[in-house]
């Protein structure tokens, strides 16, 4: 799985109780749809607050582009942001695009935070 946008990503929520990851990009100027990227069940994440495009690819534990790094998910997938170093470890990536502003509610549920 790939999936791409050329458009601003910021992190916008993530919550302990629920280890869950809220992405999300907010330009109405260049963009007039909003698109939240959830990731659920997250045990590990290598991220940067923001990101100018954002590719997301599922990949094994054994790929290359993981260098050194021994990351074995206990029980979830490894994501790779932007062709790494970033990553999420996660047990689902989901997103919707919508009308909704920066603060509307999120198509995946209520988050804390998040009106």
């Amino acid at each position: 799985m790939v999936i791409s946008w050329q458009r601003e990503f910021r992190t916008w929520h993530y919550t302990v109780s629920y280890s869950q990851l809220l992405l999300r990009s907010l330009n109405a100027e260049a963009q007039p749809r909003r698109i939240d990227l959830l990731f659920s069940n997250v045990e590990y994440m290598r991220i940067d607050a923001e990101y100018d495009q954002l590719a997301i690819e599922e990949i094994s534990s054994s790929d290359p582009r993981l260098g050194e790094s021994a990351i074995q998910p206990k029980y979830g997938k490894i994501f790779l942001v932007n062709g790494g170093p970033h990553l999420v470890i996660a047990t689902h990536c989901q997103w919707h695009e919508d009308d909704g502003g920066a603060h509307s509610a999120s198509q995946f549920g209520p988050l804390r935070g998040i009106e």
